[in-house]
């Protein structure tokens, strides 16, 4: 068992994964160490504000490079990655200006969720787009040369910067506009210091444009914009559903306490989940590539994923709402009783999230764009139930016990996808 051990931990695996995790604890209980601060600055309308924003802007970042960042991975030939990288990169241009072309019509937009006063803050929205976009790229280019080194110090940097733009704008009064401001200077800022260690390789290899080799890769992975695109959508769609449809009908400041508890329980475990996954994905891909076995290293992840997490979440529902009243103040207590009814989901997250690539790496996008459809129609039916009821909490329970139930099914479809692949490879 010593050996068993101690073979795991000094694995290339164990410690890519130790480098991603120990960058995503820093930003976490960095931003653990600032949120009571930032809750007795900022009123919860000004973080379903930036809830509201921000989902809109991943919607679009998503759209700006088509999916064909994933390119990047799975190409077996350097220079297929560096045109997957390129194409991914004009596209992410194209669809910055489309986002410029549409700001005139902002007040229309705006006037949809009755923020008409917060209308100037949309002009923003093409600066999210653009360098989240570029950092999606960057971040495939990093992952495939196993730079994950590279991929840490971004997180931390980010992480840093975030925090303490966030408390410079709350301290200078700029509450209206701090958090949405903040998050875009720390993507600017995080991307920038990244590529400043290897911005001479990098520029050249994006300014030399290979239209034959580009062309090639939009060819070879077209089944990305087709089908993984539309599937990543309803995904992202799915996620943004609560500012989407909620905000009209209860408002900004409900939407904050909602807001609030994502940002305490799913957006952690949604890190630390993306650095195993991709870590996960860059070894599963290379063993399907020299047609290794891949099940035994995935089983023994879920496995691991359930024994330590089951009995966290056990112990922590109890004390929820008393930790965040605690943590955040009275006003925020609500988010606790939230974050208990996200468990199950939040369970589901672990195992399900970092094995989600496992569509990609067997060209399965088809079946996966039907799962993630499934999942955001039944989020969507959850959510107008509780508009029928004019009730915001019966529309989050809707919303977290539809999304944890597709998730179960879909965790069943990927071990098919895998053993099928242990059974012909």
């Amino acid at each position: 068992m010593r050996q068993f051990v101690s073979k795991i931990w000094n694995s290339p695996f164990a410690r890519n994964v130790g480098k991603l995790l120990s960058a995503n604890i820093f930003a976490q209980v960095l931003g653990f160490l600032v949120y009571p601060i930032l809750t007795r600055l900022y009123a919860p309308e000004d973080f379903g504000l930036l809830n509201l924003f921000v989902n809109i802007g991943n919607i679009l970042v998503l759209l700006a490079t088509m999916e064909y960042q994933y390119a990047i991975m799975l190409a077996k030939e350097k220079k297929q990655a560096v045109a997957a990288a390129q194409l991914s990169s004009l596209l992410a241009v194209v669809w910055t200006l489309l986002t410029l072309l549409a700001l005139p019509f902002r007040e229309q937009i705006v006037s949809v969720f009755h923020i008409e006063t917060s209308s100037n803050l949309f002009w923003l929205l093409p600066i999210y787009v653009l360098f989240n976009a570029a950092w999606n790229i960057l971040n495939l280019c990093l992952m495939r040369g196993k730079q994950f080194g590279a991929i840490s110090r971004y997180k931390i940097t980010n992480s840093v910067l975030l925090s303490a733009a966030k408390l410079g704008m709350g301290w200078g009064g700029m509450t209206s506009i701090g958090l949405i401001v903040s998050t875009c200077i720390a993507s600017i800022l995080s991307l920038f210091i990244t590529l400043s260690v290897r911005l001479k390789r990098g520029w050249t290899y994006i300014t030399r444009l290979d239209w034959s080799a580009i062309k090639e890769v939009a060819r070879s992975y077209k089944k990305f914009p087709v089908f993984s695109l539309p599937r990543a959508f309803a995904n992202s769609l799915g996620a943004a559903l609560p500012a989407l449809l909620l905000v009209p009908f209860f408002g900004l400041e409900k939407m904050g306490i909602w807001s609030m508890a994502i940002t305490l329980s799913f957006a952690p475990i949604s890190l630390i989940v993306n650095s195993v996954q991709q870590v996960l994905f860059q070894k599963v891909t290379e063993n399907v590539h020299q047609h290794q076995p891949i099940r035994p290293m995935l089983l023994r992840f879920t496995w691991m994923t359930v024994a330590v997490v089951l009995p966290f979440f056990i112990l922590l529902y109890w004390p929820l709402p008393w930790i965040t009243g605690w943590l955040l103040g009275d006003d925020w207590t609500v988010s606790g009783e939230y974050i208990r009814w996200m468990l199950p989901w939040l369970l589901m997250v672990c195992l399900n999230g970092p094995i989600c690539f496992v569509a990609d790496v067997f060209m399965a996008q088809g079946v996966g764009l039907i799962f993630e459809c499934a999942i955001m129609l039944a989020r969507l039916l959850g959510l107008l139930f509780g508009i029928w009821m004019q009730r915001f909490d019966y529309a989050i329970a809707g919303y977290v016990g539809a999304s944890a139930i597709v998730l179960i099914a879909q965790e069943i479809w990927f071990y098919s996808l895998i053993n099928k692949y242990e059974r012909t490879r």
